[in-house]
């Protein structure tokens, strides 16, 4: 049973615009919201950006502030990195949490 599902939504060119996070699964599901929550609190802080987020009992979700075109390279890193440790903890911990992504067509 999967007890934690992050969706990744992409752009037209390929770029991550959007993230959410959804359900609880103990250690997995503390460490998928941290890598999740990690680029929210980078566009923010370091960034200085301002990406629409919202929480939830059950989860997170995010809009990515890709207002400045100057910041994409920085965003692809840490968007992509997250994704990456995602992959790794989905790999590590199979059914316990799924990472989905939608509208892969065209690749950074």
């Amino acid at each position: 049973m999967i007890m934690v599902e992050v969706r990744i939504e992409r752009d037209e060119e390929g770029r991550i615009r959007a993230v959410s996070l959804k359900g609880n699964g103990g250690a997995e599901g503390l460490a998928a919201m941290a890598l999740v929550e990690a680029p929210l609190l980078g566009m923010r802080y370091y960034l200085h950006l301002s990406p629409e987020a919202s929480r939830a009992e059950d989860g997170i979700s995010y809009t990515v502030d890709r207002s400045d075109p100057f910041l994409d390279r920085e965003l692809d890193a840490i968007l992509e990195t997250m994704l990456l440790g995602l992959r790794a903890l989905e790999r590590d911990r199979p059914g316990s949490i799924v990472v989905r992504e939608v509208g892969l067509d065209v690749k950074v």
